[in-house]
């Protein structure tokens, strides 16, 4: 993609299409500016520019386009949003906000803890950039940013491959991608980011870029693990892929009283478990009567027999009071860890849905060592004292086996550096009060003796000191001199980015 501007782009600087057009019907909604409505001419040429919908605070569509996952961000107010519809439409956008000295900020699945996927500039949205489609001869499947993880599960699905992935439904490809993406495959198939063959990505200066292995060498490199939104406004990638064969999935819970023998068993057993087996720990204090609970869950490539075999250590720890195993399709464990009853269901806002937007907070954590008895016992105290009390309700704390594939990648050979940790913590509240808060806090702080010191980036965390030391850790410095080289000024930026090196 040149400097200049295409031949649609003279044209409206030109205001030729404004003029054939017509003002008032070539902008889609109207800004209100000092209490009178009045037509912005910066929106009417943007909206000009692109194929797809440029939504402004006056269309009846606005409430809703400008939502994010969690309602805590509902307040915020963009300029617009643009509802790109093709690379072109990404790149265009961002060269007019270039020359207006707009803030965008890019958007797929919406699902920034921080709320760093909006603003009060211009939104770009590439949720209509959703098309999955695969290349059997190349093993490939070549994946719109904008697609939602269980759109790609299914789709991938029906043509008897899949890639890598989270458990999220609703969460968008890119962003997941971009930050790592781990999940119930990644053992065995590394994480979401290793998969990455090649991606387009519009950079700050208005280019579109593919960047793989030989093109863009180190835009491919920090786009696998460097976070979302900050080196470009990716379009589009091309994924490896991997037979959808079935799974075994297992879920077990056990006394409350087991809870520090269990934990103590799956830290000694999950990171060094087979490739074929992920596997997770969490602690959970409910929301209502009852008492707090402990369990595990996973997802194995082979039989259940095997599985069986391999779940002994842990279930010599303590007798389950409850447990399931069962063979499923591939795409049938991924609704099930959704807790969806069919894909039709799980998606946000659509009849029926069985799932909805959700203000829960969270911090997280890495361990690169087992969590003595110590640090275990102050995971049990922690959830005990949510679970009694009145003024807090639902929390956890979730642990997910590392290892495997995931791990013998060099921890310099893509952004994603935490490829010696033996397992993650995410630590959450089920919604976002200041008594939730201070209980992360808490947590998080009396867990620091114990852990690693390392976050993962895509549960990134608005008050984490030094954030992208724990979220990049050695590879912070090329993460800075990739983002001096491809954005200088830092235009794709939020308080936790990556800053680019000094000229």
């Amino acid at each position: 993609m040149s400097e200049g501007f295409d031949r649609r782009e003279l044209l409206v600087r030109g205001g030729r299409l404004a003029a054939a057009a017509g003002i008032g019907a070539a902008l889609p909604g109207w800004i209100t500016v000092s209490g009178r409505s009045a037509v912005d001419p910066r929106l009417v040429e943007l909206a000009q520019l692109v194929r797809g919908t440029v939504v402004t605070p006056a269309d009846a569509a606005y409430d809703t386009a400008r939502r994010l996952y969690s309602p805590r961000y509902d307040a915020i107010r963009p300029g617009a949003i643009v509802f790109c519809e093709t690379a072109q439409d990404v790149w265009r956008t961002v060269r007019w906000s270039r020359r207006h000295s707009i803030r965008v900020v890019p958007r797929g699945g919406g699902h920034s803890y921080a709320g760093y996927s909006t603003c009060k500039g211009v939104v770009v949205d590439v949720t209509r950039m959703s098309g999955i489609t695969v290349n059997h001869a190349a093993g490939t499947a070549t994946i719109g940013a904008g697609a939602r993880l269980i759109d790609v599960d299914q789709a991938l699905f029906e043509q008897g491959v899949m890639i890598p992935a989270g458990s999220c439904p609703s969460v968008g490809i890119a962003g997941l991608t971009l930050g790592g993406g781990h999940g119930f495959s990644g053992r065995k198939y590394g994480l979401t980011c290793d998969n990455v063959r090649r991606l387009t990505v519009v950079t700050a200066s208005g280019q579109a870029l593919l960047a793989s292995q030989t093109q863009h060498p180190d835009l491919y490199w920090a786009c696998r693990g460097g976070g979302a939104g900050q080196f470009g406004v990716v379009t589009s990638f091309v994924f490896n892929t991997h037979p959808a064969s079935d799974v075994v999935t297992y879920r077990a819970t056990w006394n409350w009283s087991d809870a520090a023998a269990v934990v103590a068993a799956w830290l000694a057993w999950a990171p060094s478990a087979p490739d074929e087996l992920f596997s997770m720990c969490d602690l959970i204090a409910t929301d209502g009567p009852g008492g707090p609970i402990v369990a595990s869950n996973g997802q194995y490539f082979g039989s259940e027999a095997g599985l069986q075999s391999l779940l002994q250590p842990l279930l010599n720890a303590a007798t389950p009071q409850t447990m399931t195993i069962r063979t499923r399709s591939f795409v049938n464990a991924a609704l099930d860890w959704a807790n969806c009853s069919d894909v039709s269901r799980c998606h946000i806002g659509v009849p029926n849905a069985e799932i909805g937007r959700s203000d829960f907070l969270a911090k997280s954590d890495y361990a690169a060592t087992p969590v003595p008895v110590a640090g275990i016992q102050v995971m049990i105290q922690r959830i005990e004292q949510r679970q009694n009390d009145p003024a807090l309700g639902g929390g956890s704390i979730l642990m997910d086996a590392y290892g495997g594939a995931i791990n013998r990648v060099p921890k310099d050979a893509t952004a994603f550096v935490h490829r010696d940790q033996l397992f993650s913590l995410q630590y959450v509240a089920a919604s976002s009060s200041a008594v939730d808060a201070d209980w992360l806090r808490g947590l998080r702080a009396a867990m620091a003796p114990y852990v690693s010191g390392q976050a993962y980036q895509n549960y990134i965390d608005p008050e984490l000191a030094s954030p992208n030391v724990a979220y990049y850790a050695t590879n912070l410095p090329r993460l800075r001199t990739v983002k001096a080289r491809y954005d200088q000024k830092n235009v794709f930026r939020f308080p936790r980015s990556v800053l680019p090196a000094p000229a």
